[in-house]
C-alpha cells in the first residue's frame, strides 16, 4: 500500500508570502492526526485541544509493537498474550476514531482504493 496517501476530506490550504513561497498550512484535525500517527508524535502538547490522549495511545502501542518484535523477531499480533490483545485492539480503535473523517465507502470502493495503492 502506498504510504504516502492520506484520506482528506478538504485539500490542505496553504498560504504563501509574496515571493510564493508557503508559509503556512491549514489541515483537518484529522488529516493532522493521520500525520502525527504516521510520524511516531508522542509529545501530547502536539495534539489538537482534546485528542492528547491520542499521543499516550499511540506511545502505547508502539511500546507493545517494540517488545513483540524484540521478542519475536517480528510483531504478531497472534502471539501476544490475550489481555495484551486486548488492550492494543482497544488503543488502535482510540488512534482511528481520532482518525476518522466521517467518510463511509463500500466495500466495493474499499477494495478499489486499495488495490489503488499496492505497489
Amino acid at each position: 500500500m502506498d504510504n504516502s496517501h492520506l484520506a482528506l476530506k478538504r485539500p490542505p490550504e496553504f498560504t504563501t508570502d509574496a515571493d510564493g513561497r508557503p508559509m503556512g498550512v491549514t489541515l483537518e484535525p484529522s488529516a493532522y492526526v493521520a500525520l502525527l500517527v504516521r510520524g511516531n508524535v508522542t509529545d501530547p502538547a502536539l495534539w489538537p485541544p482534546g485528542t492528547q490522549q491520542g499521543a499516550a495511545a499511540l506511545a502505547r502501542v508502539r511500546q507493545i509493537e517494540a517488545e513483540c518484535t524484540a521478542q519475536h523477531g517480528e510483531f504478531d499480533w497472534g502471539k501476544l498474550a490475550e489481555e495484551v490483545r486486548d488492550e492494543y485492539d482497544d488503543l488502535c480503535g482510540v488512534l482511528d476514531q481520532l482518525q476518522d473523517t466521517g467518510e463511509r465507502i463500500t466495500l466495493e470502493e474499499y477494495e478499489q482504493r486499495r488495490a489503488e495503492n499496492r505497489p
